[in-house]
């Protein structure tokens, strides 16, 4: 009897629904749960450990770019080898991303620009269904964060998959989620570079916006989904 066949999709969100951001994504990382991981994620802890980066902790991307929280003693230079090996990190991994963005200033209200993102993540599926319905089982990894956006996955993914599984989980517990934090800022990034609303700490973090885009932007955009 083959095993069954089970997809892991690790769930995270930027920005937020009021009016404390210009901006509001929800990004998927999709991971094939027969591709195993575990060589690139023991190299990639091993090199953060040299780097002397906090054990155990997240790499939690935008406090790495602000220097927040538990990244607040760590140098420039130490914050940005963190965040180049978890874009090479995610570059080795068999993995693929969708993220779905809104600029909140082509919405009136907060009920539209939740709807915008239900219909853009439905069809997505839809279009994908083949793909995405041959797995047996799904498991989803979300850390509750948002209940709007807790809602939307629960409708939206009992409505589409067979057999899904929800997991709460701490960004600490998963690599992958860590993952999806990164792509979600980077994607985030993308926007602002286009908008001309990048930040001093992000232009001093990246030093330039042409960086932004040619070394990050470019780099985890090969991971696209589809392949």
């Amino acid at each position: 009897m083959s095993p069954l066949s089970v997809l892991s999709i690790f769930i995270d969100e930027t920005g937020d629904g009021g009016s404390n951001s210009k901006y509001y994504l929800v990004t998927l990382v999709f991971h094939d749960q027969s591709n195993d991981i575990q060589p690139q994620m023991a190299r990639f802890s091993k090199e953060l450990d040299l780097l002397g980066f906090p054990r155990g902790s997240a790499v939690h991307t935008y406090p790495i770019i602000r220097k927040e929280d538990e990244y607040a003693n760590l140098s420039l230079n130490t914050r940005r080898k963190a965040i180049d090996k978890i874009v090479t990190f995610a570059r080795r991994c068999d993995i693929t991303y969708k993220s779905f963005s809104i600029r909140k200033r082509e919405y009136s209200d907060r009920l539209k620009m939740m709807g915008r993102l239900s219909r853009e993540m439905s069809i997505f599926f839809q279009e994908h269904s083949e793909y995405l319905l041959a797995f047996d089982r799904v498991i989803a990894y979300y850390d509750n964060g948002q209940a709007e956006i807790t809602n939307m996955i629960n409708t939206i993914f009992n409505a589409f998959f067979f057999d899904v599984e929800f997991r709460k989980v701490l960004p600490s517990d998963y690599r992958l989620y860590q993952v999806a934090d990164l792509l979600c800022t980077i994607e985030l990034l993308s926007l602002k570079a286009e908008d001309c609303t990048l930040t001093n700490s992000d232009l001093i973090f990246f030093e330039s916006r042409r960086k932004i885009l040619k070394d990050y932007v470019k780099t985890v955009r090969t991971k696209l989904f589809p392949i």
